[in-house]
């Protein structure tokens, strides 16, 4: 697998070509851009041109896109049930999507999934809501070479796997999967329970670790969740994409090389 790291832990400064080249001098092989950095617009040639100049120069493979489009506009939600937000919602999308098509192609990961729980008022409605607009999303997505990663959380509809998997399987779009982050899953049940139940909808990882309570987005080992576990329940699952990392901490991205070394050779 090769290792992969998000640039979520520079998301205090703008995203420039030397924060993506301090990824391949730490021995990262593939990124996830956050687009919580400072000035990251999806439909900025110029931002798009760095991106893919950074890249070709230092050799990354860029795995996925980290969008948080609710965090841009509060009113963008795919499960909404007023039409002007659901247009307005599928245009942020589209430009997300146009973003990754121009870098070549990639993954879109998302949590921005507002469904309410089952039981709840409106729930069974907007959840069918929620998978009718996101499979335009993955339909407008597929010609392009782009796929739709789902993330749980730690609160919420899709604090439990096995909604998540739910979604995908009831949406049936080849292009959209899962990603489990282990850290949110910590919070609210166990990680390696999560990668078996999502099975083989996993396209993509975030890894950290924690002590049950906070996202702390940790470097594995410095929290309590049960590593050895995960790593055979990737195996067992058959996982073939990057082994990616989601820390907050700078200082932590030149132990990785070390850390994934750890983890798979236990």
């Amino acid at each position: 697998m090769q290792l992969g790291a998000s640039t979520v832990s520079y998301k205090a400064g703008p995203l420039t070509e030397a924060v993506i080249r301090r990824f391949a001098d730490a021995g990262v092989e593939s990124i996830e851009l956050c687009d919580l950095h400072p000035g990251f617009d999806f439909g900025d040639p110029g931002l798009r041109r760095l991106v893919a100049g950074a890249l070709q120069a230092t050799g990354l493979h860029l795995n996925s896109i980290h969008i948080h489009l609710r965090n841009r506009e509060s009113w963008c939600d795919l499960a909404t049930l007023d039409a002007e937000r659901r247009e307005r919602s599928l245009a942020m999308h589209r430009e997300a999507v146009d973003m990754a098509a121009a870098l070549g192609g990639c993954i879109l990961v998302t949590h921005d999934i507002v469904i309410p729980d089952p039981g709840v008022e409106d729930s069974s409605r907007k959840r069918d809501v929620f998978l009718k607009n996101l499979g335009q999303i993955a339909e407008y997505a597929a010609p392009r070479d782009v796929r739709i990663a789902l993330e749980n959380t730690g609160l919420g509809y899709t604090r439990e796997p096995d909604r998540l998997a739910g979604l995908i399987e009831d949406l049936g779009a080849a292009n959209v999967g899962a990603v489990i982050d282990t850290g949110h899953r910590n919070l609210c049940g166990d990680p390696v329970e999560a990668l078996r139940v999502v099975g083989n909808h996993l396209i993509s990882l975030h890894l950290h670790d924690n002590h049950g309570e906070e996202d702390e987005h940790l470097l594995p080992g410095r929290g309590v969740i049960d590593w050895s576990g995960v790593v055979q329940a990737l195996r067992d699952v058959d996982y073939d994409g990057v082994f990616m990392y989601e820390l907050t901490r700078p200082d932590d991205l030149d132990g990785l090389r070390t850390n994934k070394a750890g983890l798979l050779n236990a």
